[in-house]
């Protein structure tokens, strides 16, 4: 064989290796399922108001999603699949999701079950979240950026 039909040879190789493209917004880590539960309780935790929309519209659950997917210690991928799977068999109890996250949070200071351990972690992942998207510091904070403003209108801590 010469070089010429081995690098042929890598060649065909290397374009059967390759995967096939992944779905246009499909989730990265999260099975379909995962993912529509996890954007239902992102959702719960921000709800849509008239003041701002919600984790929905803001994304929350793709970036939790993109984050996961990127962790490099496998105990934080984990960790969401444990916690996803127990909220879902809470929720397969017949026990409405607000009534479930509302029972978790009672324990949010002192979690002691996994799947309050993992309430607290979705509700903090949440919130970073939220707030670090263009939805939650524009539209929801009224962050205006690096601006001079004519007047403080801030609140009087005394």
């Amino acid at each position: 064989m010469n070089r010429r039909e081995a690098l042929k040879l890598a060649a065909g190789a290397f374009v059967l290796k390759q995967l096939p493209a992944a779905e246009p917004g499909a989730p990265l880590f999260f099975t379909r399922e995962e993912f529509t539960l996890l954007d239902k309780l992102t959702e719960l935790i921000i709800p849509a108001d008239e003041h701002s929309p919600g984790a929905h519209v803001a994304g929350v659950a793709a970036y939790i999603d993109r984050t996961v997917a990127e962790a490099y210690v496998p105990d934080e991928k984990t960790s969401w699949r444990k916690g996803l799977a127990a909220i879902d068999s809470l929720l397969k109890k017949g026990e409405q999701p607000i009534a479930v996250l509302t029972k978790l949070a009672k324990n949010e200071k002192n979690p002691q079950t996994d799947a309050e351990k993992f309430f607290a972690q979705l509700k903090q992942t949440t919130a970073f979240a939220y707030y670090s998207s263009s939805i939650g510091i524009h539209q929801e904070m009224g962050y205006l950026g690096n601006v001079i403003l004519q007047e403080f209108k801030g609140y009087d801590a005394t």
